[in-house]
């Protein structure tokens, strides 16, 4: 068979289209993957789609992060909370995104644990994390929320912003009447000395209550989970040692301390450091 002239550029065209085709979701609980609507810089909020001015809604967008001083430390690993609220919605969404405030660069890695409310993804160099279809139904109405995990970069690399976006949609099919909202959340390095010996690989040292009023219990996750510690130190926000104790239990009395940012530490017999963490005295 000969295939005439004009018909090359179109089979080529077909090919080509094919090439670049993306399968459509393979479950109820995908879509496409669009990013680029955080309100971060170089990108809108989710008004670019649904119109109207972010924040002038009468419902909320919060994120809360479990080391509520905002300090991060290279490799720490912050539980995220995102709640929505707006009476008399049944459908809300989120996206979020964070870079690294010197050249706007994406930092830090996203994870989450429930893939059939949330997901991550990447557009372009930049990498999100937000709501899937199956995850944007409130049931009852007025209120919904997620949960997701963020890895600060190995390294520290100055300032970093979380870009949040969310929708609380009327659910009427189309992009009028939804109501946007918009934040961010400044995380800055944390600068407390950790001590001579290098930090454990694979710790985490979890602390509750935060913010404390009398007391701070705390739990090593890692490699040395469970492992019995031997030493704490307490040192203010400007990197001064307050406290050295020897450890019996995993609670420390935290009352007489004044209001403020502080950092924990807890060191095995040897000296290494086996977690730390920053906590508020309130």
């Amino acid at each position: 068979m000969t295939i005439k002239p004009l018909l090359v550029p179109m089979l080529a065209a077909a090919l080509l289209a094919l090439a670049n085709f993306s399968p459509p979701p393979s479950g109820p609980c995908d879509s496409p993957l669009v990013g680029g609507h955080t309100g971060a810089p170089g990108e809108t909020s989710c008004t670019g789609c649904h119109g109207g001015t972010a924040n002038t809604g009468p419902g909320s967008l919060t994120l809360t992060l479990s080391d509520t001083t905002l300090l991060y430390s290279p490799g720490e690993t912050f539980d995220a909370t995102v709640v929505m609220k707006q009476v008399g919605r049944d459908k809300f969404g989120f996206v979020g995104l964070a870079l690294k405030d010197a050249g706007n660069t994406t930092v830090g890695t996203f994870t989450i644990d429930d893939a059939v409310r949330t997901r991550t993804f990447s557009d372009g160099p930049r990498k999100y994390v937000s709501h899937t279809p199956c995850g944007a139904d409130a049931t009852p109405p007025d209120s919904l929320s997620w949960t997701f995990h963020w890895k600060a970069p190995a390294t520290n690399v100055g300032n970093i912003t979380l870009y949040l976006a969310g929708l609380a949609a009327n659910h009427n099919h189309v992009l009028s009447g939804d109501d946007t909202y918009n934040l961010t959340m400044h995380l800055v390095p944390d600068t407390i000395l950790l001590g001579a010996k290098e930090l454990v690989a694979a710790n985490r040292l979890r602390l509750w209550p935060n913010p404390a009023t009398d007391g701070v219990f705390f739990a090593i996750e890692g490699i040395n989970d469970g492992q019995t510690t031997h030493e704490a130190e307490i040192w203010s926000a400007d990197g001064r040692l307050l406290r050295r104790m020897a450890l019996a239990q995993n609670k420390l009395s935290v009352a007489d301390l004044e209001a403020g940012v502080y950092r924990l530490r807890v060191m095995a017999e040897d000296g290494t450091v086996l977690g730390h963490a920053s906590f508020v005295k309130q």
